[in-house]
């Protein structure tokens, strides 16, 4: 039996393409999550579906809870799966774990900040997918 499995170096349009269509519309949150899982994948050495588990810290209100189903299309954790668990928390992050390592992952509070002063339009769902990782997260790995 054959298993999907996500590259880190998936392009990110791609997977925003398919999210918006799981999501029903584009988002800043949206690309921040599908960002986010593909960072994780990376930093953990996972191919995701399988073997990853995330902790997404945003709770269920939008539009921070979008961040949600980017995770979901990035990294393939579902709740169905048991691999994702949603707290509620109010915060732009989220923990993910695979192969024996401990990852969180936050937003940075100036994205944060901008997502906040212009909505959430599309236009900055475009700027994330274009922006270095560095710019829209800090992390800690263990």
């Amino acid at each position: 039996m054959s298993f999907i499995t996500i590259q880190p170096e998936t392009d990110p349009r791609e997977l925003f393409t398919l999210g918006v269509r799981f999501h029903g519309h584009p988002g800043p949150f949206l690309a921040l999550g599908i960002r986010m899982g593909l960072l994780a994948l990376r930093l953990l050495g996972s191919t995701g579906f399988r073997g990853i588990a995330a902790e997404v810290e945003t709770g269920t209100e939008p539009p921070i809870s979008c961040l949600v189903d980017g995770i979901q299309v990035s990294t393939g954790c579902t709740a169905g799966k048991g691999n994702l668990l949603v707290r509620p928390l109010g915060q732009a992050a989220a923990i993910f774990s695979a192969n024996g390592k401990r990852l969180r992952i936050e937003v940075r509070p100036e994205w944060l900040r901008r997502i906040a002063a212009e909505g959430a339009a599309e236009y900055l769902a475009a700027a994330v997918l274009d922006a270095p990782v560095e710019e829209l997260f800090r992390w800690t790995l263990s």
